[in-house]
């Protein structure tokens, strides 16, 4: 069965998450990233036979896991994941990222990257809850919504025990990655005292995309200042490193 799930979040470091644990010999992922298995019902409809495929190859002594940055935010995905893996022995990792810059990032993708978005970041933000009324694609346009991690984080939590979590922060991630992957590891209970493990700071791929307006950041920080508070309360941890220098 699997092991461990990356649930999140959307431009958070998934990716830089993926390259590292790809290389480690007692771990097997995917070599599709993104199964989008809990989240898609399109997926989900065609059974557990179909999801283990892409696990076909794993060893017996391999811990699996996969990588789906989509399934923090669809509702559905926890009971979903309950239902077939069990509550018990499935660990998460979740990457969070300062939501504000989440934000943004995610907008130029879909401006930039993917073609889908027309509008301004600021006149995309002002129609937002309009069109995901409005579009059934709404996973486009969910720059403010998907920076709301504490709903989402407890929606988990209805169906999973605090302790299966292993929350890591995206800006200190990068910084110091063989530290974080040291710890996750050690969360997917991986000895790595006999290993030889080369592990060494990739670098962060940069869009050259243009600042943001300093109006709209200072709009976003109000937005989500309330839940920044919350969610230090939810990881009992402090998040000043997303305060500094954004008031």
């Amino acid at each position: 069965m699997i092991d461990f799930l990356c649930i999140g979040a959307q431009k958070s470091g998934t990716t830089l998450l993926y390259e590292h644990l790809k290389k480690i010999d007692d771990i097997f992922l995917p070599e599709r990233k993104e199964l989008h298995f809990f989240d898609d019902i399109k997926n989900y409809n065609r059974g557990m036979n179909y999801y283990l495929e892409y696990f076909k190859d794993a060893k017996k002594d391999q811990i699996r896991g996969e990588i789906t940055p989509a399934y923090i935010f669809f509702d559905e995905a926890p009971e979903r994941i309950r239902e077939s893996l069990g509550n018990k022995k499935i660990k998460f990792i979740v990457l969070l990222r300062n939501p504000v810059d989440r934000a943004y990032s995610q907008y130029n993708m879909s401006f930039l990257t993917q073609g889908h978005e027309s509008l301004s970041f600021e006149q995309a933000l002002i129609y937002e809850n309009y069109r995901l009324k409005e579009y059934s694609d709404y996973v486009n346009f969910t720059y403010l919504k998907r920076g709301f991690y504490s709903n989402q984080i407890l929606n988990y939590f209805k169906y999973f025990n605090k302790e299966q979590f292993k929350f890591i922060i995206y800006e200190e991630f990068v910084q110091e990655q063989k530290k974080y992957i040291y710890e996750i590891l050690d969360f997917l209970e991986i000895d790595v005292s006999t290993k030889n493990l080369q592990i060494e700071n990739q670098v962060v791929f940069q869009n050259k995309y243009n600042k943001m307006k300093t109006e709209t950041r200072k709009v976003l920080n109000q937005i989500y200042k309330k839940e920044i508070n919350i969610l230090e309360s939810i990881l009992e941890r402090n998040l000043s490193i997303w305060k500094e220098g954004n008031n």
